[in-house]
C-alpha cells in the first residue's frame, strides 16, 4: 500500500499548481497525489479521502511549499499521531505578515486545539469516527468546525517541524478579499454552533463599531486592517442576509481559491 495519500484541491490547471512541483523535488517518494478541481475546497477534500489509497492522509493547499523532510516526516507522525498539525510560515516580510498570528500555534511540539487545511495530517479512521468535511461550508471555518468534532475522539498534536511555507495573501487587497470570504461563512458556522442569530448581530455590529479594528502600527498596516476590518463586516453582513433568504439553507458557491 502507499505510504501517504496526499489531497490538494486546486481550480488551477495542474501545471501551475505549486505544492505538485515542490513535492516532486522531495527524496521521499513512497506517496501519491490526489488533485481535486470540486468547486469547494471541502468538497475536494472528501472526494480525495475516497480515492485515496493510504489511510495516512495529508493535505495541502495548491501554494503550500512543504520543507525538505516534509513527507518522511508526516509518515513517522502518522504512525503514532490521529490528527496533526503543522507549522505554517508567511514567507515574506510584508505587512501580510501581521496578520498570520493565528498561524503561531507554539515553538514547540504540544497537543492543541486547530490545524489548517494547507498543512495538516489525518488517519482515515479519524474521519470514518467523526464524519468528513463540512461541504456546506464553501470556504473560511472548514478547518475550525472539522478540529472541534475531532477533538470529541483524538487529540490533536502540533509538531513544529512539519513545515510548509505557505502566503496568507499575496497583496493588502487579497487580504481584505479573504477577510470578506471567511467572514461570509461565518453565520454558518455560528448557526453550527447554536448562537442565536439576535446575537450574531450584534456581534457583527460590535466589529463594526470598535475603534481598535481601525488602527495599526504604521501607515501600510492601519490601510490593512482598517480596510480588513470593512472586509470583514460586509462579508458577516452578507452571510447573515443570505442565511435569512435561505432559511438557514445551502449557501450560494464561492470559490475558494
Amino acid at each position: 500500500m502507499t505510504e501517504l495519500s496526499v489531497i490538494i484541491p486546486t481550480l488551477k490547471p495542474e501545471d501551475e499548481v505549486e505544492s505538485l512541483r515542490r513535492l516532486e523535488r522531495l527524496a521521499f517518494d513512497d506517496y501519491e497525489v490526489i488533485v481535486r478541481d470540486d468547486d469547494r475546497a471541502t468538497t475536494a477534500r472528501n472526494e480525495g479521502i475516497e480515492r485515496a489509497e493510504s489511510d495516512k492522509l495529508v493535505f495541502l493547499d495548491d501554494d503550500s511549499l512543504p520543507a525538505e523532510g516534509y513527507l518522511e516526516r508526516a509518515a513517522e507522525l502518522l504512525d503514532r499521531e490521529a490528527a496533526v498539525a503543522g507549522r505554517v510560515v508567511h514567507p515574506r516580510d510584508d505587512v501580510v505578515k501581521r496578520f498570520t498570528g493565528h498561524y503561531a500555534l507554539a515553538g514547540s511540539a504540544k497537543y492543541v486545539s486547530r490545524f489548517w487545511g494547507c498543512n495538516m495530517l489525518v488517519r482515515r479512521e479519524v474521519f470514518e469516527d467523526v464524519g468528513m468535511w463540512d461541504e456546506e461550508i464553501t470556504w473560511g471555518h472548514e478547518e475550525k468546525e472539522l478540529a472541534e468534532r475531532v477533538l470529541h475522539e483524538y487529540p490533536i498534536y502540533y509538531d513544529p517541524d512539519l513545515l510548509v511555507y505557505h502566503a496568507y495573501a499575496d497583496s493588502i487587497v487579497d487580504l481584505w478579499r479573504k477577510a470578506y470570504r471567511m467572514e461570509r461563512q461565518t453565520p454558518h458556522y455560528w448557526d453550527r454552533v447554536g448562537r442565536p442569530r439576535s446575537q450574531q448581530w450584534v456581534d457583527t455590529v460590535r466589529l463594526l463599531l470598535d475603534p481598535f479594528k481601525y488602527v495599526g502600527y504604521s501607515a501600510p498596516h492601519t490601510v490593512a486592517r482598517a480596510g480588513r476590518t470593512v472586509a470583514r463586516v460586509a462579508g458577516r453582513t452578507s452571510g447573515l442576509l443570505d442565511s435569512a433568504s435561505t432559511g438557514g439553507g445551502r449557501r450560494r458557491d464561492l470559490p475558494f481559491f
